[in-house]
């Protein structure tokens, strides 16, 4: 297991990793072994989302909120970032921010429709993660939490291509098609090298 570094009062290194994926690559269950496996004096911190969707069992630890509470908050200058998807109003709280500030790096579930944004708000911290996952492994896993119907999937998996297809150079690729624990481990080594400005491509 890995223990990132302490933060320090230079914040310089502090990162933002935005990790992006077709829906079924395992971002929820990325983000929620990642936790399990943080120490106590880790510098990386998961930032929740605010989303106006309930709470169910897609595996997110999201803060549920209504139309109306996500209205106010945006218009009162709360969030970080905020975007659209899926029927969906979605953001990161201004503490993404703060913990930035006091030296920590963060680390969120963010939209690949909207890496562009997440550029101009956050500009050089920036670090874009894309989980990469084979279209059959990626179909399989739609097919196993059996929300959508075939031609759903099918759809998603076309949308998924072109987004893939579409992202940024910079973006860093992690493969997901297999072992999880494979994968936060590597990410967690990513971070870590990120973070103490080692990693080299």
């Amino acid at each position: 297991m890995i223990t990132l570094s302490q933060p320090t009062e230079l914040s310089g290194e502090a990162k933002l990793f935005y990790l992006v994926g077709p829906s079924g690559s395992g971002k929820d269950s990325i983000i929620n072994l990642l936790r399990s496996q943080l120490q106590t004096n880790s510098n990386l911190l998961i930032a929740h989302r605010y989303i106006t969707r309930a709470v169910d069992d897609s595996g997110e630890n999201h803060i549920a909120l209504s139309v109306p509470e996500f209205t106010h908050r945006k218009h009162s200058g709360l969030f970080a970032m905020d975007w659209q998807a899926n029927g969906c109003n979605y953001a990161v709280g201004n503490e993404v921010n703060t913990w930035l500030s006091m030296g920590f790096s963060v680390l969120f579930n963010g939209s690949r429709q909207h890496i562009d944004l997440a550029e101009e708000l956050f500009g050089e911290r920036l670090r874009v993660i894309a989980l990469d996952v084979e279209p059959e492994i990626l179909a399989q896993r739609l097919q196993k939490r059996g929300r959508e119907q075939q031609r759903d999937i099918e759809a998603r998996l076309r949308r998924s291509a072109k987004f893939q297809a579409n992202l940024p150079e910079q973006c860093w690729r992690l493969d997901n098609n297999r072992s999880i624990e494979n994968t936060v481990n590597k990410l967690l080594k990513y971070i870590d090298n990120q973070t103490t400005e080692l990693y080299i491509q």
